[in-house]
């Protein structure tokens, strides 16, 4: 299993995603996004699954994203 950072435009979609996560089983904590790295409103899921799930999970539900950084090795 995976670690990735899901980036969001949203604070809404950032919810909807962590919550979408959790209900699935996995962990999943959102953060503010700072510095000149942030996009949109700068929020982010930091999820224990890896990135073709979530965008798996994601897709089959319409939870919209910027873009999925893969943790692997951390």
């Amino acid at each position: 299993m995976g670690k990735s950072i899901i980036n969001t435009g949203t604070v809404t979609y950032a919810l909807r995603g962590r919550d979408l996560l959790r209900a699935k089983g996995y962990s999943a904590y959102m953060f503010r996004t700072t510095g000149k790295s942030a996009v949109g409103c700068g929020y982010s899921i930091s999820t224990a699954a890896d990135a073709e799930t979530v965008k798996s999970i994601f897709g089959a539900e319409g939870i919209k994203y910027i873009s999925i950084e893969s943790g692997e090795g951390q």
